[in-house]
């Protein structure tokens, strides 16, 4: 499993390629097929507790918008609308 930065990182790049909220199922469904988390059973819980780990820490670049979508912090310091 890759170390928190590198997970920070591939998330931020994901949503910023898609430019729209993703579910946590499908960002761990994606960092899977993209090799990041090849030995992973489970991403999708993988992804759900880790995102919800980042979006609580106050310099996070990723937001939690409820009913498990997550998306990029905008510039300025505020969140996206659902």
């Amino acid at each position: 499993m890759p170390r928190p930065d590198r997970f920070r990182k591939a998330v931020v790049r994901l949503l910023r390629e898609e430019g729209r909220p993703l579910h946590y199922a499908e960002v761990g469904r994606r960092l899977k097929e993209m090799g990041l988390w090849a030995g992973v059973r489970e991403p999708e819980k993988i992804a759900k507790i880790r995102l919800a780990a980042l979006a609580r820490w106050h310099l996070s670049p990723v937001v939690a918008l409820g009913k498990g979508l997550y998306a990029l912090r905008e510039a300025g310091g505020t969140s996206p609308e659902p």
